[in-house]
């Protein structure tokens, strides 16, 4: 009964479908979030299984895509809150290097130096971005000026295949092919105000949940067939 690797198989792609739509409603409200889901592929199970049967077709788990179309613009009011429109990330400088994200909800440290929620720091094309008046204006290049003073202009990049990015959690992307490098942003500005919004879309998700939940229980009474079906050949064989 070789069709059983398809059946397992397909049960167990649609367990890891269903763990990528739970963490896509799970972020639903999180600013800069991009939803994602798996890439599956058909593989032969001669070419991986010791099997002297035909070989069958199953379902292997190949690499996950992130959906990159921009979220809506939230208007906030708060002066550092920061949408881009356009395709570009900010910059943010952590222990394990330089990561890159669409969430531009920022805050000043004890210092003054501009950094994300989580205290990482958002890089500027001259170094820090460090505020210490009152009057915080950001225009739409990027350039931050405190008491009408500039103090520098947030770091914004691109990249020619985003498809190299891998999300690290907290809205953070890694981009893990050096030779895809940082490119200047063209067509892309700073909203100040404002912040960008999950790109999921609640409503596709709750149906796409329901179909998998609705194909795993499938799958799960073809095993139960296919397990009734070889107690009865084993009755026959005793027989």
């Amino acid at each position: 009964m070789a069709g059983i690797y398809t059946v397992v198989s397909g049960a167990a792609a649609e367990e890891k479908r269903l763990g990528f739509i739970s963490n896509n409603l799970a972020n639903a409200l999180t600013a800069g979030y991009k939803s994602s889901r798996p890439v599956f592929e058909a593989v032969l199970s001669s070419s991986i299984i010791d099997t002297d049967q035909a070989d069958s077709t199953f379902v292997g788990t190949y690499d996950s895509h992130i959906n990159f179309s921009e979220g809506p613009l939230i208007e906030s009011g708060n002066k550092l809150d920061l949408a881009l429109q356009g395709d570009g990330f900010f910059v943010i400088q952590t222990p394990q290097g330089d990561r890159y994200t669409r969430n531009g909800q920022f805050a000043l440290d004890s210092t003054g130096k501009l950094v994300t929620h989580d205290g990482q720091t958002v890089a500027g094309e001259g170094g820090d971005i460090t505020i210490t008046g009152k009057q915080i204006s950001i225009e739409k290049d990027g350039s931050v000026y405190s008491d009408k003073v500039s103090v520098g202009r947030i770091k914004v990049v691109r990249f020619a295949n985003n498809a190299n990015l891998r999300a690290v959690g907290n809205s953070l992307f890694e981009n893990v092919d050096p030779s895809d490098q940082e490119l200047p942003v063209v067509n892309c500005t700073v909203n100040q105000g404002f912040h960008e919004g999950s790109n999921v879309e609640a409503l596709k998700e709750m149906i796409d949940m329901i179909a998998c939940t609705r194909a795993y229980e499938a799958y799960g009474k073809v095993q139960q067939a296919f397990g009734d079906m070889e107690s009865k050949l084993q009755e026959v064989a005793r027989v």
